[in-house]
């Protein structure tokens, strides 16, 4: 793909952004809210939706020894290995739920378990050659482009599964039903496996017969991958207990139903939709590490939100509810796209493929074991509070919690590096100052009677 000469959304891209807008679909089903859901209908404890929340992360420690059989099979051939496994171990998920079968709801839990234990092992192994694929046909001119343009295509996408979902689980209360949604999500992943074999293959360093053993620790100490990796994995840790904690917290403490969760996610994704495809530009053009800046301001005033709804602070109200969805929308756009973004520009091309893994494993780590120091937390304080009218209890010192991490994470990206990165004050100049500006500005240039 020549920069300049091919939009984004043509030639060998198209069929990526078409994987991943099935895939993501496929995935939130499996992985996401509705499992949670599922789980939580059986009677399932916090700990135990935090041992689900965290099977995607710790399964990505078979990255490390997936990452060395890559260049040796070629990106496509191994992807299209792993996600096949992957589609296998959904239909399985799909049986176990869906059928009247005589069990118990804990014995579905450890099935259902098992199986999701296999998929993500089969993900975990098969995506140590997708970042590296990818990152081998995308431009580095337009990543910043075609990172958010590919979240915002994605996230549309789940926003009508979630909308569908919605109101499927509406008419719907029985556990055996969520069946019907893991099956769709099998044909979902069938739909993006479709597309998955049209993207074209990117040539690969050809590796030696008995060369030297990948240097893991001399890699972790590259000092610009380094900083990075502690940065994210700070991030992470907040992260990792937001996702987690809300559940537990919108369904005992507010009484949301699942549909009502759908909604919810149904107003963040389209806050994420609209905030993904305005940070493109502004990505390539002040790069990443302002961008990061502005992303934790946001979630940070997103979690002090629901500590104070959960102190009663704040009213349950849907005005409370558009403002919280819409923050979390913006700062999860932003954060995703320009971490990304960044950790394409500091990985180098020698090693490419470790690399990543290597990121993804150690972020993972965190990510995986976060939700299960998190849950057990969630469990032990949800019950504790003091006061009644104004409370504090166990949900406001978890957002509390999640708050002062950003801290250190902010100390952490002063010291990532980004050489043509713009300051935090010009971003927000920009923002607050020039683009309204601009806006009008060209709106008053095409006035008719101007």
């Amino acid at each position: 793909m020549k920069d300049g000469s091919v939009g984004l959304a043509r030639g060998p891209l198209l069929n990526a952004f078409l994987f991943q807008v099935f895939n993501t679909s496929s995935f939130y089903l499996i992985m996401g809210l509705p499992m949670m859901l599922y789980f939580k209908k059986l009677g399932a404890s916090a700990t135990v939706l935090g041992v689900v929340a965290s099977l995607g992360a710790l399964m990505n420690i078979f990255q490390i020894p997936a990452a060395r059989f890559v260049e040796q099979v070629g990106y496509r051939t191994f992807v299209l290995r792993g996600w096949t496994s992957r589609s296998v171990m959904i239909g399985g998920v799909a049986l176990v739920v869906g059928l009247p079968l005589a069990l118990d709801d804990a014995t579905r839990q450890i099935l259902v378990l098992f199986l999701l234990f296999l998929f993500n092992i089969a993900r975990g192994i098969s995506l140590s050659g997708y970042l590296p694929w990818i990152s081998a046909i995308v431009p580095e001119s337009v990543r910043g482009r075609f990172l958010t343009f590919d979240q915002a295509a994605s996230q549309a996408a789940l926003l009508v599964t979630v909308g569908l979902a919605a109101w499927f689980l509406h008419h719907t209360d029985r556990p055996q039903s969520f069946g019907i949604l893991f099956g769709v999500s099998l044909v979902l992943a069938g739909l993006s496996l479709f597309y998955l074999k049209k993207i074209p293959d990117a040539p690969t360093a050809p590796r030696k017969e008995g060369g030297e053993p990948v240097p893991w620790r001399a890699m972790m100490s590259h000092r610009p991958f380094l900083r990075l990796v502690t940065f994210h994995g700070i991030m992470m840790l907040a992260l990792a207990g937001g996702g987690l904690v809300f559940i537990p917290f919108a369904r005992d403490q507010l009484g949301c139903t699942d549909s009502k969760f759908m909604i919810l996610h149904l107003i963040w994704g389209s806050v994420f939709v609209l905030a993904s495809l305005r940070a493109g530009r502004m990505l390539d053009r002040v790069g990443s590490r302002p961008v990061l800046v502005l992303a934790a301001m946001t979630l940070g005033v997103h979690w002090l939100g629901w500590g104070a709804v959960a102190a009663h602070l704040l009213p349950f109200s849907w005005g409370v509810i558009f403002f919280q969805q819409a923050t979390a929308g913006v700062g999860l756009a932003f954060y995703n796209s320009a971490h990304m973004r960044l950790l394409m520009a500091t990985v180098p091309a020698m090693g490419r493929s470790h690399f990543f893994a290597l990121f993804s494993v150690v972020a993972s780590l965190v990510a995986g074991l976060a939700p299960l120091g998190w849950g057990l937390l969630t469990d032990t304080m949800s019950r504790w509070h003091l006061g009644t009218e104004i409370q504090v209890n166990g949900f406001v010192l978890l957002y509390g919690a999640f708050t002062l991490i950003l801290f250190p994470a902010m100390v952490a990206l002063r010291r990532v590096e980004e050489p043509r990165a713009s300051t935090t004050e010009e971003l927000l100049r920009e923002l607050i100052l020039e683009t309204p500006w601009r806006s009008i500005t060209r709106w008053w240039n095409r006035r008719p009677f101007a």
